[in-house]
């Protein structure tokens, strides 16, 4: 099996990168390990929930227990069928600060500043509303909309916001990101509008695209220091791939520095600890794991509507006709309806909190479960963290799982801006349009009111936002994995392309940044092939 390109990980970066490279005529194979999206709750936004754990299209992957979070094993989601995580992600089109690239630039990645990534991310969007052309694109693969329907209760939040001093923004994508507003998706029609149902869409049909599902990425291929093609396994049997230009990753953030690793490009001392030969030494392979870690503010409701009614039995069946008949309704929510993007102190250059509301709240022991009675929350996550933590190989066999250390609030930092949140939220709840409808906070909980002991429900309650970034990540510095054109550095041949490259966080979720990487890389690799 041979083509100019070959693509392993069919995600939110790898739909874009396959799709893209077809359109320039070049023969791409695109890898997934997981199945085709068939899965009907793929496609049904609110299905989201029941995708949490099902290993059908989820590689559930866990943490190691660490220290500082109380010994714990987290659950990590990442998506295993085509689209990856844009295929059961809670479907928020967040692009990040303008800062958040221009901070890129200064740490030494030329050519991503914002001024050099807004195209990109116009080029992939088609804003249904509308917006300010200046920033917002029309006519793109990734349509993106407002909600189509919103409860009361994310109204009154919005209002309290207000009440609470943070100004009001009608288009959280626009030119700036300060305040509260509604939150906007990435849809096609009443359906979630992932990656394999936008990018790859339009690109099925072209005869030098071949995509290859339940084909998971094994080691990579070297002549000397050239990446030359990649194995893959499926049902047992082990299949190469040859790449004639070259080969890209777009494993995601933990998949693609496992990849190298289990290859033999990483820190030589570790790689060699576990016995894999040693193709080239890249300390940075796997470090600088960054992820978003939360935790959350509820509330029990009165007097209003929640998620937690609306979605169970009987009360779910009128909207599911809803749904068919309108395509509107309970059944075309995500996960947060409303957020704020504020400062945890003054003298910031841009906000480093996101507060995310929803018109429900979730069991505190069973991950992913509404609560049984209604409920409001609040999501606090500090945007810019300090943390660090690592991804490694744990084991030379190419399908074992690696170890995910996250490390997270290990930055006295985080934890300072992760108090600066909490106030902002118990401030906007007790504000009035919100307090009508209070019945008293249950998390943290009334009694818990010192940092200390703040800190303390956040080691032992709080969880990850499912962002992590950064393991592979581009620069110019001994450090960086990848170049500004996202080459991996010492090796030919090879291109990392995901998120993983991320130097930083940007500011809130990470699919519309990920799919951004994954415009602009597949231009420069058109570009360089010139």
């Amino acid at each position: 099996m041979k083509a100019d390109y070959v693509v392993v990980g069919a995600g939110s970066a790898g739909c874009v990168v396959a799709s893209r490279l077809s359109e320039t005529g070049a023969s791409v194979i695109l890898l997934e390990a997981g199945p085709s999206d068939w899965h009907p709750m793929i496609h049904i936004p609110a299905g989201m929930r029941s995708l949490i754990r099902n290993p059908l299209v989820n590689w559930n992957y866990t943490t190691e227990p660490e220290k500082g979070t109380g010994e714990r094993r987290m659950e990590w989601p990442r998506g295993r069928t085509l689209g990856g995580s844009s295929s059961i992600n809670g479907m928020l089109y967040v692009r990040g600060a303008p800062a958040d690239f221009d901070g890129w630039a200064q740490m030494g990645c030329r050519g991503w500043s914002y001024d050099d990534v807004l195209p990109y991310f116009k080029k992939s969007e088609h804003y249904v509303q509308g917006g300010d052309s200046e920033v917002r694109g029309q006519g793109g693969p990734l349509k993106v909309e407002d909600y189509r329907t919103i409860l009361p209760l994310t109204h009154r939040f919005v209002e309290a916001a207000q009440q609470a001093g943070f100004p009001f923004n009608p288009d959280l994508n626009g030119k700036q990101r300060q305040g509260v507003g509604y939150s906007q998706m990435t849809r096609r029609g009443r359906f979630r509008g992932s990656t394999a149902q936008t990018f790859l869409r339009e690109a099925k049909g072209r005869p030098n695209l071949r995509v290859e599902t339940e084909a998971q990425g094994g080691k990579l291929m070297f002549e000397g220091k050239r990446c030359v093609g990649v194995t893959f396994q499926r049902g047992g049997n082990i299949t190469e791939v040859r790449a004639n230009r070259e080969v890209i990753v777009s494993g995601g953030t933990i998949n693609s520095p496992h990849i190298l690793q289990i290859s033999g490009i990483g820190p030589a001392a570790h790689l060699q600890s576990l016995g894999i030969p040693v193709v080239h030494d890249l300390p940075g392979v796997g470090a600088n794991l960054i992820d978003h870690y939360v935790i959350r503010v509820v509330h029990r409701v009165h007097g209003t509507e929640t998620v937690n009614e609306i979605a169970r039995f009987p009360r779910v069946l009128p909207e599911i006709l809803r749904f068919a008949f309108t395509g509107k309704g309970a059944l075309t929510f995500g996960v947060t309806t409303a957020q704020v993007f504020c400062d945890s102190r003054e003298g910031l250059a841009s906000p480093d909190l996101q507060l995310l509301f929803t018109p429900g709240s979730t069991h505190p022991l069973k991950f992913g479960q509404l609560d049984e009675q209604p409920g409001m929350s609040c999501v606090v996550c500090v945007v810019k963290p300090d943390s660090r933590g690592t991804i490694m190989a744990a084991s030379a066999d190419p399908f074992a799982r690696p170890a995910i250390k996250p490390n997270y609030l290990s930055a006295h930092t985080d934890e300072l801006a992760l108090l600066g949140g909490t106030r902002h939220v118990r401030k906007i709840f007790a504000a009035p349009a919100l307090a009508q409808h209070s019945k008293g906070e249950i998390q943290p909980g009334p009694d818990i009111k010192s940092d200390a002991d703040l800190l303390a429900y956040a080691r032992r309650s709080g969880n990850t936002l499912y962002h992590p970034v950064g393991t592979c990540k581009m620069g110019e510095d001994p450090r960086a994995v990848v170049d500004s054109r996202l080459r991996v550095r010492g090796i030919q041949g090879l291109r990392v392309i995901d998120a993983s490259v991320m130097p930083t966080l940007t500011t809130g979720n990470t699919n519309a940044p990920t799919i951004m990487i994954g415009e602009k890389g597949a231009e420069m690799i058109a570009a360089d092939a010139r």
